[in-house]
């Protein structure tokens, strides 16, 4: 029974194969007895098939064929295994590069939070940093403001306190001085009573003393006065009695008296005219014209020799050509004995006018005199007549004579003014008259700062009006660099200025001897000065006139000898700059109103 079930088995299992074999297929049919898949029409289409390959010649390759299939069947199964193993690698890959895309793509927005995190913190921790900063400014203010109401506190009571002191103080010296008042007072007292108990003791006497006194003073005045009287009379009588002493004594007095009085007069008129051909008026202040010695008047010089007068003098370009030409013009004005031309200088203070006045003289060879418009007010009435003496005596120059009036606005303001005294207009109007016509004896130079408050008849008599303003910076440094030459420089020899030249002279020599004292100052040491130091120092002094500029270096000078050594330091140099630029700008406040004094009390 075995044997049969293995053989139907192997029969199905042949028909299976000989159908796989054929391309066909098996339908198995499961037996419900045995558990067995039946199909018999597969069967015996199998057995069909295995009979007719077993008869076929070809059976053998048909199963090597059959074999061969399978072989290429499992090959390109394993092809196709091998195929999805590498797509499935490929998968793999791709999902993990896909895996670490998206990590680094975490990673990176990781990053880029921790990145805002720690940019929000820094933000958060400047902002806190500033808030705190801020908060700490704050309390300093408060702590300072708190600090300086302190202070103020402090002072008010230092204040308080020095007050009630001084109160205290001025009230216990006027209680002493009232006590010591009524000491002297009961003190007096006492004297005086004193004095009058012992005269009421002593009234006898001393009536008795005076009485003789006075009895032995009224006998010597009548004894004089009866030998007067007695010589007098004998004198008169013997001058009467005798006709030629008579005569004699009316003759000596007339001529005495003619004497005394011819005397006193010509004294008098002497003194004038000394005064008036030999001295100076009362208004100049300053002049180059001696009468004991006049030198002979140059003739007129050429532009060179002009141009070498004023070569010390700086002034801006076209101002120093037009003071030339103006003093070529005046020297052959001179020399052709032509009318001189009048002159108007106008401009800031310390820019040159009256130095420009002196050398236009010199170099056109006339003599000068400067005198104030200030010094004309006070004179009052006076005025005119001085005035028409100094042009007297401007006219009587042998030379010429430049006549520069510096600050004329002070007397020659306009006549529609209210507070023009009666003088003042007294003195324009003999300013007027005397300048109505050209001169050859004198050319006038007036100076002012304030050209606008002039009279208009004053101005139309100008026949050149020249502008002195600031210097620039090219001028400010050649200031500096003229003055430093002069004040610094040339400190301690002949040729040195502000007050700092040697003595030179036998006799000035001998008197500072005399004095305990050298023949002049140190000479000053430079430490460094170039053209650079000068450039930057006329930077800083933007707006300074020259008088300004000479003051400063005038002040170095004075800061060098008032230090140890006589040495110009860069330090000294800064420190004294600094200190004229900070006075130069209180002085532009105080012009503009602008300046605040401020009040501090030291205790």
């Amino acid at each position: 029974m075995a044997l049969r079930s293995l053989s139907r088995r192997w029969r199905a299992g042949a028909g299976v194969a000989a159908a796989i074999v054929a391309g066909g297929t098996v339908a198995y049919c499961e037996d419900p007895k045995t558990g067995v898949g039946f199909d018999p029409e597969a069967l015996e289409r199998g057995a069909k098939a295995l009979r007719e390959i077993n008869k076929s010649p070809y059976a053998k390759k048909v199963f090597e064929l059959t074999r061969e299939q399978e072989r290429t069947k499992q090959a390109e199964a394993s092809k196709e295994q091998a195929q999805y193993q590498v797509y499935a690698e490929q998968q793999r890959r791709e999902t993990e590069k896909v895996r670490w895309e998206e990590q680094r793509k975490s990673m990176q927005q990781d990053s880029q939070t921790k990145a805002q995190l720690a940019q929000y913190e820094d933000e958060l921790a400047r902002k806190r940093n500033e808030d705190e900063h801020h908060k700490y400014r704050e309390r300093n203010q408060e702590l300072v403001a708190m600090q300086e109401e302190s202070n103020r506190n402090q002072q008010s009571e230092k204040r308080r306190i020095q007050e009630q002191i001084e109160g205290e103080r001025r009230a216990t010296e006027k209680y002493k001085a009232n006590l010591e008042k009524e000491v002297e007072r009961e003190k007096a007292l006492a004297e005086a009573e004193g004095r009058i108990r012992e005269n009421r003791q002593n009234e006898d006497v001393n009536r008795r003393a005076m009485q003789l006194r006075l009895e032995e003073e009224r006998k010597k005045l009548v004894e004089a006065i009866n030998t007067t009287f007695t010589n007098i009379g004998t004198g008169s009588l013997a001058l009467l009695t005798d006709k030629e002493r008579l005569g004699t004594a009316v003759a000596g007095l007339t001529i005495l008296a003619l004497g005394v009085y011819s005397a006193r007069e010509g004294t008098r008129v002497a003194g004038q005219v000394f005064s008036r051909w030999l001295g100076t008026p009362k208004l100049v202040r300053d002049t180059s014209r001696r009468w004991f010695w006049q030198r002979r008047a140059q003739a007129g010089k050429s532009s060179d020799e002009v141009k070498k007068d004023f070569s010390d003098i700086v002034l801006p370009h076209q101002m120093h050509d037009h003071v030339r030409a103006l003093a070529a013009v005046t020297s052959n004005t001179k020399k052709h004995g032509a009318p001189f031309r009048h002159m108007l200088f106008y401009g800031p203070p310390g820019t040159g006018k009256t130095m420009a006045a002196k050398r236009l003289a010199k170099t056109s060879g006339l003599d000068y005199a400067i005198m104030s418009g200030g010094d004309v007010a006070p004179l009052g009435g006076q005025a005119v007549t001085q005035l028409h003496d100094m042009f007297d005596w401007a006219e009587r120059s042998h030379r010429g004579l430049l006549l520069f009036i510096d600050e004329a606005d002070a007397f020659l303001s306009q006549r529609g003014q209210q507070q023009m005294s009666e003088g003042l207009r007294g003195a324009l109007n003999a300013v007027l008259f005397r300048t109505g016509d050209q001169s050859r004896d004198f050319a006038l130079v007036l100076a002012t700062n304030r050209p606008g408050d002039l009279d208009a008849a004053v101005l139309d008599r100008m026949d050149e009006s020249l502008e002195f303003g600031l210097p620039g910076l090219n001028e400010r440094r050649n200031i500096l660099s003229q003055y430093v030459d002069q004040y610094i420089v040339k400190a301690g020899t002949a040729a040195g200025g502000a007050g700092a030249a040697s003595d030179t002279g036998l006799w000035r020599r001998l008197s500072g001897f005399l004095r305990g004292r050298g023949s002049g100052p140190d000479q000053i040491k430079l430490e460094r000065l170039d053209d650079t130091m000068l450039l930057k120092a006329a930077q800083q002094t933007e707006g300074f006139s020259g008088r300004e500029l000479a003051k400063l270096v005038a002040s170095m000078q004075a800061a060098v000898y008032g230090s140890a050594q006589p040495v110009l330091t860069l330090d000294i140099w800064q420190r004294v700059l600094n200190m004229k630029v900070r006075e130069h700008a209180q002085r532009q406040e105080f012009l503009t109103g602008q300046h605040v004094t401020s009040q501090k009390t030291d205790f």
